[in-house]
């Protein structure tokens, strides 16, 4: 399909979704209202009265009294609120299809959150929205949950907490955010649909017969709305996270969101119950500010002096990402005028390489109508392999400076460029926006500070030192899941990265014998023992082959 026609459905299909999103919760919160504000009118004469209320908007007063079904007889015309909830869900559906199942996984997947394929995690994904229903419905129609609803609470929470911790660990974090808005989401459209609109109906069709109405099914049906009132300010909470991969990028992302769901769900109490119980009402309010809070304190990044973090937006950026010559080795440093034998060979593969993931990229990634794009783990050239860290695993001491000049890594047309860099420890790293999109840039690593940044701008830059030896830590974007890069931090200067044409070379060494080794991502390790004496050693040779 072409892009640009794609691009528009999901404008379109995302705008009616929060049209008719808006409409339901907006209705879903003025009969909350209502139902805190009537006040009982001893004056009415009507059958049935609970209460009434008179309030004005738009240059005119309303008088709205609310009447039990049973003794009121059924109105000639009556106005159901069905359509907003039914059509939320059924666009949001179509959203989830277009963004996450559709287009090979690429945004519904995470390669280094887990290994599923899209097809599995088409299952998982359709299992957290329509599979969980059934898990919730059964318990809330249980005696026990009816006569004891703290167990129901209880149990409820358990399971929203195990598929958020669940979904954080298989999808892509934006996926998984989407997938738990998408559950509570179910949960309350099959509420309406499958518990409190044919509970109305039995309710208006006795009042027709001028049956008695059952107690139980105004108890059920205001059970079921209260649930979904509760549920409102997550679910809002987790579409607009959409836009912040500070929430669903963080290493924790199942813990915020839960501790944010928790924060939504006791500030909707304040306003439930503010009129009747202000005491309860002031404890919710602040419990539900002070989570809040400690999320923004928790998900924070700490700075630490050693690191040069800033964000310049100049053009200068581009064009030294640009500048890198990715047809010649690196050289990491100034050679040692000690170190006279330089190491330099070739990295080889033989064989059929793997095919790279088709990955289906939004316009603003630069893609081209009817240009199928990959992912670039496996990168060969003439029967040579690209990307391959090439280092001395016991080097010798050396008193070659840390190199002055930054590595580049380059986010441009949705990907990271290059694949993997090497830098010293304490060298500067940058990391470029060169697309018009918004990126972020997170690190997963177990030794180096971690941080989460955004990148909304073109040419935005953010510099960070590295203070400890690391092998690897990646840079991930957690908007676009499929973008990713490694970064080898050493704390020696013999290594090198092999270029498109498959060669390295190590700054020279004293004579002696080394372990050499060269690291894939996707290959794994090998190791030489070489030894250098009296000349250079100019033709290592390592072969990389096709996994049988």
């Amino acid at each position: 399909m072409n892009q640009d026609i794609f691009d528009w459905i999901l404008l379109l299909v995302r705008w009616l979704h929060i049209t008719v999103a808006v409409t339901w919760i907006g209705t879903s919160i003025f009969f909350m209202w209502l139902d805190r504000s009537f006040e009982f009118n001893a004056e009415s004469k009507r059958p049935g009265h609970v209460g009434d209320l008179w309030m004005v908007h738009g240059g005119g007063f309303y008088h709205v009294e609310k009447l039990q079904m049973g003794p009121t007889k059924v109105p000639e015309k009556l106005h159901w609120f069905k359509w907003e909830s039914y059509w939320t869900w059924l666009s949001g559906m179509m959203l989830m299809t277009l963004i996450f199942y559709w287009g090979d996984g690429t945004f519904l997947l995470d390669s280094s959150v887990s290994n599923i394929t899209h097809y599995q995690g088409i299952g998982i994904g359709l299992f957290s929205l329509l599979g969980s229903w059934y898990f919730y419905d059964f318990l809330w129609e249980r005696k026990l949950t009816k006569e004891q609803p703290l167990v129901g609470h209880i149990l409820t929470i358990l399971w929203l907490a195990g598929m958020s911790y669940f979904l954080c660990h298989t999808l892509s974090g934006r996926a998984a955010y989407m997938h738990i808005g998408g559950m509570m989401g179910t949960w309350m459209t099959a509420n309406v649909f499958m518990r409190i609109i044919p509970r109305q109906i039995k309710m208006v069709e006795a009042a027709k017969k001028g049956e008695p109405v059952h107690p139980d099914w105004p108890k059920n049906a205001k059970n079921r709305s209260t649930h979904n009132t509760y549920l409102t300010l997550p679910v809002i909470f987790v579409m607009l996270s959409n836009h912040f991969p500070s929430t669903y990028g963080h290493d924790f992302n199942w813990l915020i969101l839960l501790l944010i769901s928790a924060g939504g769900a006791a500030i909707r109490e304040y306003f439930i119950v503010r009129l009747k119980n202000p005491k309860r009402s002031m404890s919710f309010g602040i419990a539900g500010i002070a989570l809040i809070a400690a999320v923004i304190v928790f998900s924070g990044e700490s700075s630490t002096p050693s690191e040069d973090h800033t964000h310049a937006h100049v053009e200068s950026s581009r064009n030294e990402a640009q500048s890198l010559n990715l047809e010649t080795p690196a050289q990491p440093a100034t050679v040692d005028s000690g170190l006279k034998y330089p190491v330099s060979g070739m990295i080889l593969f033989e064989g059929t390489p793997p095919k790279n993931k088709k990955l289906t990229m939004p316009s603003g990634c630069g893609s081209k109508n009817g240009e199928e794009i990959t992912s670039d783990e496996v990168l060969t050239h003439e029967g040579s392999l690209q990307n391959v860290l090439v280092t001395i695993t016991n080097a010798p001491a050396s008193n070659l400076a840390v190199p002055q000049e930054e590595v580049i890594l380059d986010q441009k047309g949705c990907k990271y460029h290059p694949r993997m860099v090497a830098a010293r420890v304490g060298q500067k790293v940058t990391f470029v926006n060169s697309d018009s999109i918004f990126h972020n840039v997170k690190a997963v690593t177990n030794v180096n500070q971690k941080f989460n940044l955004a990148m909304p701008k073109k040419d935005q830059r953010v510099t960070k030192v590295f203070n400890k030896p690391e092998i690897f830590l990646q840079a991930k974007c957690s908007v676009h899941p499929w973008m990713g890069a490694y970064i080898a931090i050493m704390d020696h200067p013999f290594y090198a990265i092999t270029s498109k044409t498959g060669q390295f070379a190590i700054p020279p060494l004293p004579p002696g014998t080394y372990t050499i080794e060269a690291w894939h991502e996707v290959f794994g390790t090998q190791t030489q023992t070489i030894t250098i004496s009296d000349k250079p050693l100019t033709d290592l040779i390592f072969t990389f082959k096709e996994a049988l």
